[in-house]
């Protein structure tokens, strides 16, 4: 089995509100290989630009309940164009939105994924808005429903695919000598300064769940969704430039 996480800083830009890249979903799609396989995706811009202007993430209130409604659909709006694009490829995928099964602090539900996957269908997930006992709501990334699948189901790998060729030394967006690193554990000293805000944590938050993923001796690879051909590769198994991430 096979878990893949799909940033939303490549399949959206994440400087505009709702701007879907949709040449770079429809070219994932088909290279998404679909045996035994759980596809996340990221919210990009159609999630993090109205949680960031709101702070949504500092919970539930009476002035922004309408937001936390136009994030849930924003949301599902992007999944919708995702899950197109895999149907029209010949590849089954069901959609399990996170806030119709989850809270915070339960148990995650995973039972649900093992029985489509069973029959031979695709789940997809994505970063999603979820109720919060104390907050109200709250936000839950795509990198944690990485990191919680990845606990109840230990698969073979889980693939992270950003958009940079995998974890550098520093930012890669805003320093021209920073050096990709074949592989990260918790001792490499990475700067972690970004570009646009990220209400789940931004690349620390990510790396806290791929190290955590890793611990559990899974293997964890970090490659770059632009470049075409890199997603099939990655999940066949074949070598591909990319980051490997250790305990």
């Amino acid at each position: 089995m096979l878990i893949v996480k799909i940033g939303g800083s490549v399949i959206t830009n994440k400087g505009k509100y709702r701007k879907i890249r949709e040449n770079i979903i429809k070219r994932l799609a088909y290279e998404f290989y679909p045996n035994d396989s759980i596809l996340i995706h990221g919210a990009g811009s159609f999630g993090h630009y109205l949680a960031d202007i709101h702070h949504l993430n500092d919970g539930l209130k009476e002035e922004n309940r309408l937001e936390y409604s136009k994030v849930s659909r924003d949301l599902q709006e992007l999944n919708t164009k995702i899950i197109e694009y895999l149907i029209r490829n010949g590849k089954p995928a069901i959609t399990l939105p996170l806030h119709s099964f989850h809270m915070v602090g339960e148990e995650f539900n995973y039972r649900r994924f093992v029985d489509y996957i069973q029959r031979g269908f695709i789940p997809v997930i994505y970063g999603d808005i979820v109720l919060d006992p104390k907050k109200g709501m709250s936000i839950c990334s795509g990198d944690q429903i990485a990191f919680h699948l990845a606990k109840a189901l230990r698969p073979e790998r889980v693939i992270f695919v950003t958009d940079v060729d995998g974890i550098y030394d520093k930012n890669p967006k805003v320093y021209d000598d920073a050096i990709l690193l074949e592989t990260v554990s918790s001792k490499d000293n990475i700067q972690f300064d970004g570009i646009f805000p990220d209400v789940t944590g931004s690349m620390e938050g990510k790396m806290r769940a791929m190290r955590a993923i890793a611990r559990l001796g899974i293997d964890v690879l970090v490659i770059n969704g632009l470049v075409r051909g890199r997603l099939r590769r990655a999940m066949v198994g074949d070598y591909v430039k990319g980051t490997r991430v250790l305990p």
